[in-house]
């Protein structure tokens, strides 16, 4: 199904019963992220999945989006589907938006947001090495430079990998993904009163989502508790989606 919010259009799938349930999937993923732990859910709950915009079917975006924008698109998405008490699931990128959204004043569309589930969720800015420290800017600088040889497009290549691991295939998300990647949540951490659970796995490698920042996630929001996946890295609901489901049911339905 089709929602049009704004310009964009939002593809969204529907199913089970009982408390909803939104579950945002993290960069590059959509609906499909969370087929698998869907299926185990639905008896419990009515599950929301979409595809945030700019992957799967939903619209790109025609401007570069910040994290603001898609916590805007969900606020929107939440109260023109009439979603009320409902759990807010998000994973990675869509933990980003999930912290957005918990923690200002469009938390409560449509009857509010009553609990907060971040699955290794991103927000937290890790310090640069001295290397991206000075790669940042000057990848910027390659946008005036001219193409001669086609050196400007094997510098950039190279920047950018050097970058970060999703960035080069990120067209035309890049403008999106360097704003994602510019802000740092840590002070809208503390403004989240909604009862949040933190599921993570212990050896999730990326830097933004790593165990460490899940703590400081942890110590930061108010009325939080944290559940660690032994063995799992970045991907709980994939990598053990029995103590994930364990570990969403527990909460959600409480």
């Amino acid at each position: 199904m089709y929602l049009k919010i704004g310009s964009q259009n939002i593809y969204y799938q529907r199913l089970g019963r009982g408390r909803n349930l939104v579950m945002l999937h993290g960069w590059g993923g959509d609906v499909s992220s969370f087929w698998k732990a869907a299926e185990l859910l639905k008896e419990d709950f009515t599950v929301w999945l979409l595809d945030l915009p700019g992957f799967g079917r939903s619209d790109v975006p025609k401007k570069a989006f910040t994290v603001s924008d898609y916590a805007e698109i969900i606020a929107q998405f939440i109260k023109k589907n009439k979603i009320r008490d409902l759990v807010l699931l998000g994973h990675s990128l869509g933990g980003r938006i999930a912290i957005k959204l918990a923690a200002s004043e469009k938390s409560h569309p449509g009857g509010g947001i009553s609990k907060l589930i971040l699955e290794d969720a991103a927000g937290i800015k890790p310090k640069r090495d001295i290397l991206k420290y000075f790669i940042y800017p000057f990848a910027k600088i390659l946008r005036f430079l001219p193409n001669f040889l086609n050196l400007k497009n094997r510098l950039r290549h190279g920047f950018y990998k050097s970058l970060e691991a999703d960035y080069i295939n990120a067209d035309p998300l890049k403008e999106t993904l360097t704003n994602i990647l510019e802000e740092d949540l840590t002070p809208d951490l503390p403004k989240i009163k909604t009862d949040t659970l933190l599921i993570w796995g212990e050896k999730d490698p990326t830097q933004e989502a790593s165990l460490k920042n899940g703590k400081k996630m942890y110590q930061l929001i108010p009325n939080a508790r944290l559940e660690i996946i032994d063995d799992v890295g970045h991907f709980p609901h994939l990598e053990n989606p029995a103590m994930f489901i364990y570990w969403v049911k527990q909460f959600g339905k409480q």
